[in-house]
């Protein structure tokens, strides 16, 4: 016998505030991956993109499928974008305002999202 929750997806990720939230973590994503590309190297524009994509594909995981493991994608690659600006900002040599927001934002939406889901939970 399948479960009310099996069926309509994870009820966590039913909340509005939630939903908006990994809309707009969506939207940070593509944007800070268009101001922050090139990287630098061949290898590290690579794994740059595809550290974005994972960002995007976890995020639409949970917002399309309700699916959890989506949060997982995501975070971990939020984590990998974090290291990836700091190569940005290394090879940069200097500092910039963007690469500060850039980090900032890679930790705060998930963050912000991990938040949401405990209350959702609650309730």
């Amino acid at each position: 016998m399948n479960n009310d929750n099996e069926q309509r997806g994870d009820s966590r990720l039913d909340g509005r505030y939630l939903r908006l939230w990994l809309w707009l973590s969506v939207a940070a994503a593509v944007i800070g991956a268009v101001m922050l590309y090139p990287i630098g190297t061949g290898l590290l524009n690579t794994l740059f993109v595809l550290i974005k994509i994972a960002m995007v594909s976890g995020l639409l995981l949970m917002l399309l499928k309700k699916a959890m493991t989506g949060y997982k994608v995501w975070a971990v690659a939020s984590a990998c974008a974090v290291v990836m600006t700091i190569f940005k900002w290394y090879l940069a040599g200097h500092s910039s305002p963007l690469f500060v927001l850039a980090i900032v934002t890679d930790v705060v939406m998930p963050l912000v999202a991990y938040v949401l889901l405990r209350k959702a939970k609650q309730t």
